[in-house]
């Protein structure tokens, strides 16, 4: 059962409120006809890239549901829940290899999904995929996707910008993620509560 989230509600950005107590988070659709995904924990993918360096970009996705799924798997099998991050290196010429020869959506965030997962993000049937997409430039987390933000569902709105609120506990999985290095795959699920915010 969802918890209760917060009454007061901000249009903007992807359609992200905090439960009372901020140990969860709800994705709510806009006209509220469609079902509501609640993320209770951050799970960095072992498929994510090491960290090298501020001078490396990289790209990040964090899935919220597929096909109105909350926990499902993949084309290559790859097990995912609501609050699913996969961050990867943009800035090799193999990742550019491939946001050339398959063309998906947006500038990179469309590429980090299927290098993930082994499917499109638009092999999506009637229902979409939900996430937010996010990259780190010069160390810094920024907050665009012109793949996953303003997706054509009923989960976001016109603009290219994560929520603020989902936006801090991505600022906060990059930062853990940036300092374990080859390390972080030690430990990948981080609670809301964990993340501090």
């Amino acid at each position: 059962m969802a918890e209760k989230v917060a009454e007061t509600k901000v249009r903007c950005e992807a359609h992200v409120y905090p439960s009372s107590n901020r140990s969860s988070f709800g994705v709510f659709p806009k006209d509220g006809s469609g079902p509501v995904f609640i993320v209770k924990t951050l799970h960095i993918s072992c498929k994510s890239d090491t960290y090298r360096g501020s001078q490396h970009k990289y790209g990040g996705i964090i899935i919220y549901a597929r096909n109105s799924e909350t926990d499902w798997y993949t084309a290559n099998g790859s097990h995912c829940k609501s609050g699913y991050v996969v961050i990867m290196r943009t800035d090799t010429v193999a990742f550019q290899e491939k946001q050339v020869k398959w063309g998906e959506r947006g500038q990179v965030h469309g590429t980090i999904y299927r290098i993930a997962f082994g499917e499109s993000c638009d092999d999506r049937g009637v229902k979409p995929v939900v996430g937010e997409g996010f990259g780190i430039i010069d160390g810094k987390v920024r907050t665009t996707s012109g793949a996953f933000n303003p997706a054509d569902d009923d989960y976001h709105d016109s603009t290219g910008y994560m929520h603020p609120f989902s936006a801090q506990y991505v600022d906060a999985i990059v930062n853990i993620w940036k300092r374990a290095g080859p390390n972080f795959p030690e430990k990948q699920n981080y609670s809301l509560k964990e993340l501090g915010h």
